[in-house]
């Protein structure tokens, strides 16, 4: 079933490159427009909601790099210095950045080639450095379903702990080189390096379910766990440490919440009042200048307050991913649910009623509403919950309430129909 979704995946991704490069370049007329800004990403935050990193799994960059690697070995291991979220931090705010700055979303051929750039870098890290070294230190979209994964309902873990305390192999992190019966492919174990006892959570695990095969005891599944208690956790992670003690990681964190509430914030009419009027005070009319001032001003704040914040200020900010991701979610489910049929006149040349390509605005503004309340109540009894200070609860209370109003007002205003045809006033 697994191969089934890599080739589906891949060759539809291949599709879109073509479409994206060949096809008319009116993005509401181009599938690769419609279905990489629209569909893709709806149905990737709702995978992550109701499944799980089932995205990672079926990666085609990574099904690409595979089938190069049954030929080329890579032999370098990654350079330490790098093995860390900085790089994949600042790649993850340039992918925001490059979206507004050149309107990725109006720009089929544009969209096509940084697939196309996607799939190269993807290819030349991991045939040159071992594991999977593109996934873990530098893929953007890797990152943001690591953190969103944190409120999946699924993860990959341990049936029995018992059972992994008399193992002395420790396939699922090394992997078996002769025990394949089916292929002269060696089983691979976990190239993200999590070792299966001591993993807690989704962060860094691809889904690649790499452990499951190598497991001698059928021991590691895909198991039901409740969303987001991974996060009330606060224990040594395999492969990663203490999260609390990881600023790359919190920063991550915080520009994943933040990126969101500036992702959402640039597709509403406000944001063109402001750009106004920040353009006459300073007296500044570059485009790319204008929108690297909006990006500085709303990622740096949290960035700098994470990296000097006193270290029991910081065990709290993993609390703000369950808001983060219902901004996300609230954003994306918006272009999703209002445009969900609007691929049918493209990939099947048959028109159909505007007011029949997605679902009406009386039902997903409150749909929205909803996400933002419910990622806004998981972060506030996060926490709560948490050991960390009073002074600690009371200053991350108030951060969640004021990125949750933030939110609601953003949500509510009039947002763009980015690459349809449909134009929305809530």
């Amino acid at each position: 079933m697994k191969k089934i979704g890599q080739y589906s995946l891949f060759f539809a991704t291949i599709f879109l490159i073509a479409e994206g490069l060949w096809g008319s370049q009116f993005a509401p007329k181009n599938l690769t427009g419609q279905f990489i800004w629209v569909h893709y990403r709806g149905i990737l935050v709702l995978t992550l909601l109701f499944a799980g990193n089932y995205f990672c799994t079926l990666c085609p960059f990574v099904f690409l790099r595979n089938g190069f690697r049954l030929f080329i070995t890579p032999k370098k291991i990654y350079p330490k210095i790098l093995t860390n979220k900085w790089t994949a931090l600042l790649l993850f705010s340039c992918m925001l950045f490059s979206y507004e700055y050149f309107s990725l979303w109006g720009k089929p051929r544009l969209t096509a080639l940084v697939i196309m750039a996607y799939f190269l870098v993807a290819l030349v890290v991991d045939i040159v450095f071992k594991n999977a070294s593109f996934c873990k230190y530098l893929c953007p979209i890797g990152q943001f379903n690591f953190l969103s994964s944190t409120l999946s309902p699924r993860e990959v873990k341990a049936i029995d702990l018992k059972v992994c305390n008399t193992c002395t192999t420790f396939e699922c992190l090394k992997g078996n080189k002769s025990r394949n019966k089916n292929s002269s492919i060696p089983l691979r174990g976990c190239e993200t390096q999590l070792f299966i006892p001591k993993k807690v959570g989704n962060l860094d695990c691809t889904f690649c379910m790499d452990c499951i095969s190598a497991c001698p005891y059928q021991n590691v599944a895909v198991l039901k766990v409740v969303p987001g208690m991974e996060l009330a956790l606060e224990e040594h992670r395999s492969g990663i440490g203490l999260l609390t003690d990881k600023r790359d990681w919190l920063a991550l964190i915080c520009v994943f919440t933040f990126g969101g509430l500036l992702n959402a914030f640039m597709m509403v009419d406000k944001r063109y009042e402001l750009a106004r009027f920040l353009s006459s005070a300073v007296s500044i009319q570059s485009e790319f200048v204008m929108t690297l001032i909006f990006f500085i001003a709303v990622l740096s704040p949290p960035l700098l307050l994470c990296l000097w914040l006193p270290k029991k200020f910081l065990r709290l900010i993993p609390t703000l991913i369950p808001l983060g991701f219902s901004i996300w979610l609230s954003h994306y489910s918006f272009h999703f649910l209002t445009g969900v049929f609007s691929f049918i006149p493209l990939l099947f040349h048959y028109q159909i009623p505007i007011s029949l390509m997605g679902v009406p605005l009386s039902i997903v503004v409150p749909i929205q509403m909803g996400i933002l309340c419910f990622g806004f109540f998981a972060s506030i009894v996060l926490t709560i919950k948490n050991q960390a200070s009073k002074d600690s609860k009371i200053f991350y209370s108030f951060i969640h309430g004021l990125v949750f109003f933030l939110a609601i007002w953003i949500m509510s205003q009039s947002m763009e129909m980015r690459g349809t045809f449909i134009g929305v006033n809530p």
